[in-house]
């Protein structure tokens, strides 16, 4: 059984997530003295460190502590409140002006966002989402970095560190989503925007950040308060994805949440809760996205 067939099967559940975390403490308590070997890799249009070590500066702003913090992802999954120092977002959004846009799945490379919505007027099968790490550089880049750096922030690296136990990992992506038509098939196939949990690792949390302002009707973000702590026996056994009006059946209609915020707004997330992407349909949505595992 492979390592990615035992995650899909066992990391769906809570206990296991608790017995994950304990054995990280009890790992990172035995090999404290140990040298480490720090490595950071391209894989694909995704960034990847290793092993991370916090940033020697800080990128982020918190309006709570820790305990604060932990205690509300514990509860809802969710935190709200991180933001970008303002001279860290002009900085990505700097580079990210600079940078080549590109669609993970047909391979095609933009030198700009205008390019991109060109290719897709009326094109059956759009650019719905596209990337700004660049997998044919072999050198990272000044944006790879930056971003590489904010991942490590020393404040967001100690809050994944408390949640989970330890991080061994960090996987870095940003993206353009777009305006576009698009058949619903060919969206689902590089767009969650149906609801459904992760089950990438035994344990996780994510991080966004909203590079542009966002709303509900440019791809904001939602998501089922609590729902990471209550599944029913068919959530864990069946399909990791739901409809909307399924799961409006199953919880509480107050605890689904559409995260708005301004450029430079992000927070905290266990995406075992369930969640999904809106459709952008007014205006694009630049975003970091961070998983801790």
């Amino acid at each position: 059984m492979s390592e990615s067939t035992i995650d899909y099967i066992f990391s769906r559940f809570k206990f296991i997530r608790v017995i994950s975390k304990h054995l990280k403490i009890i790992m990172k308590k035995i090999s404290k003295n140990k040298i480490t070997n720090e490595k950071i890799e391209k894989t694909g249009v995704m960034l990847r460190r290793y092993n991370p070590s916090p940033s020697s500066e800080s990128y982020t702003e918190l309006n709570a502590n820790k305990e604060e913090i932990l205690e509300q992802l514990n509860q809802k999954g969710l935190y709200l409140g991180l933001k970008l120092k303002q001279n860290t977002l002009n900085s990505l959004l700097t580079l990210s002006n600079n940078s080549k846009l590109i669609h993970n799945r047909t391979k095609q490379t933009f030198n700009n966002l205008q390019e991109v919505n060109l290719y897709n007027k009326g094109n059956k099968k759009p650019c719905c989402i596209v990337n700004l790490v660049d997998p044919s550089l072999k050198n990272l880049s000044d944006l790879d970095h930056l971003i590489d750096k904010i991942a490590r922030d020393k404040n967001i690296l100690q809050l994944a560190n408390s949640y989970l136990g330890k991080v061994k990992a960090i996987t870095n992506i940003l993206t353009w989503t777009t305006v576009c038509e698009s058949e619903k098939i060919w969206r689902e196939k590089e767009h969650t925007v149906f609801f459904h949990y992760d089950i990438h690792d035994f344990n996780f949390m994510f991080v966004f950040f909203y590079l542009t302002d966002c709303d509900k009707m440019s791809g904001a973000h939602e998501l089922i308060q609590g729902s990471h702590n209550k599944k029913k026996i068919r959530h864990l056994i069946g399909p990791v994805s739901y409809s909307e009006k399924q799961l409006k059946k199953d919880y509480n209609l107050n605890d689904f949440k559409i995260i708005e915020g301004n450029a430079g707004f992000g927070f905290a997330e266990d995406t075992s809760c369930y969640h999904r992407a809106l459709i952008p349909t007014t205006k694009p949505r630049l975003a970091l996205q961070i998983r801790y595992h």
